[in-house]
């Protein structure tokens, strides 16, 4: 007799909690693009417009920072905390974050497509637009966060999460997923839906967005 196998449950990410601790306080303006700072805790200060391409902080705390139109191109942070951040534009495209946490942060456009994040934690955070598109997603996590547009075009996404979150416009053209957990997430729209392969929704979900599905499979709906 054959059976037919049950899909499993989607794999929680896998997130380092280690946080850094006994740091120095640094001197927001010794920042300089190409250059390698550890061990470091900078407070409220305004990194607004720097050239902080291909930096890299190990092991370092960024608190109440304002990082406006700052150029993080191609920046590795590793180890690194970020919490109450404000800035209408953040570039960092083509940066790698490694056990990062950001925290009750206010973000306009989050520029970082073509990066890597792995061990990444997002909480109680509001980004108009994230921009993820060729990205390189493992263990993710969001909580808590209300995201206005998140685009994952072309991402590789592997055991991503969301929690108690909300996006408004969700796009997963040509998206790879395996085991993303959208459960704890409220979607607006999804564009693109034939990425959504490998994603767990509830069942609540999957009607919501019954429209969207059968607009894309070009079923007519009438009442």
């Amino acid at each position: 007799m054959t059976t037919r196998a049950t899909q499993s449950s989607p794999k929680p990410p896998k997130i380092d909690n280690r946080r850094a601790v006994g740091l120095d306080d640094g001197d927001a303006d010794a920042l300089a693009a190409h250059s390698t700072f550890e061990r470091m805790r900078y407070s409220d200060a305004d990194l607004s417009g720097r050239d902080l391409a291909g930096v890299t902080l190990s092991e370092c705390e960024l608190s109440g920072v304002s990082i406006d139109d700052a150029d993080f191109t191609s920046a590795r942070m590793i180890d690194t905390h970020i919490e109450r951040v404000n800035a209408p534009r953040f570039s960092a495209a083509r940066s790698a974050l490694h056990n990062v946490r950001i925290d009750g942060s206010r973000i306009g456009a989050m520029d970082m497509y073509d990066s890597s994040l792995r061990s990444v934690v997002v909480t109680d955070s509001k980004i108009s637009l994230i921009n993820l598109r060729a990205g390189n997603l493992r263990d993710v996590l969001f909580r808590g966060c209300i995201i206005d547009e998140l685009d994952l075009a072309e991402a590789n996404l592997m055991r991503v999460a969301f929690e108690d979150s909300r996006v408004g416009d969700l796009d997963v053209n040509r998206a790879t997923l395996a085991h993303v957990d959208f459960r704890g997430l409220e979607i607006g729209t999804i564009r693109n839906l034939d990425g959504l392969r490998g994603s767990t929704m509830t069942g609540h979900q999957a009607v919501s967005l019954s429209g969207l599905f059968a607009a894309h499979l070009g079923i007519r709906i009438e009442h």
